[in-house]
């Protein structure tokens, strides 16, 4: 038997013709195999490619020629020498001086009380006032001391209210807002 005829195996069919039935190419199965280690290494590679970014992976900014300033530089910051509860100077502490730290004193105690009653008794400041400009298509246009802005049904106020209901005047000339304060606002020119 020669080698070919050895991979060869014969099939009988039904016209009893013999059927040579050929032997599986294994070369497709390593050619699969190849490709599947080479996915495995590029995977397990490319979180190191991007962290160390030796793609260079990120835009270069266009040069505008500003110079951009660093809001954290800190070349010109003075150090303060840190002495953690010891005493600079002279080495001996003061007789009258009491090194124990604590929170409060008691003959200040009162002081503070009465300050902070004083305190209590300001009034708080008045309720912001903002003015109904403009209604466009379910926006409206408020102005307040800071400026112009637009709120829609739902949106909060700067007087610390929501929006609740826009809603047009009786005889059609305009227009005013409802606000979860219960507040009518009418439009002002």
């Amino acid at each position: 038997m020669t080698r070919r005829e050895a991979g060869v195996k014969s099939v009988r069919t039904e016209t009893s013709e013999p059927v040579v039935a050929r032997t599986r190419d294994k070369r497709f199965d390593g050619y699969l195999k190849g490709a599947g280690f080479v996915l495995a290494t590029i995977c397990a590679v490319l979180p190191f490619v991007m962290y160390y970014d030796f793609l260079d992976a990120r835009p270069k900014p266009q040069a505008s020629g500003k110079e951009v300033r660093d809001p954290l530089n800190r070349t010109n910051q003075k150090v303060v020498r840190e002495t953690h509860g010891r005493q600079s100077g002279s080495g001996k502490p003061d007789e009258d001086l009491d090194t124990m730290t604590t929170a409060t004193t008691s003959e200040l105690t009162g002081d503070r009380l009465a300050r902070i009653e004083e305190a209590s008794k300001q009034p708080f400041p008045g309720k912001p006032v903002f003015l109904l400009r403009e209604v466009v298509g379910g926006l409206v246009m408020i102005e307040d001391e800071s400026g112009y802005w637009f709120v829609e049904k739902g949106s909060p106020l700067p007087d610390g209210s929501t929006l609740v209901a826009i809603e047009r005047a009786s005889n059609g000339s305009g227009w005013s807002i409802k606000t979860s304060d219960g507040e009518v606002i009418a439009r002002t020119n």
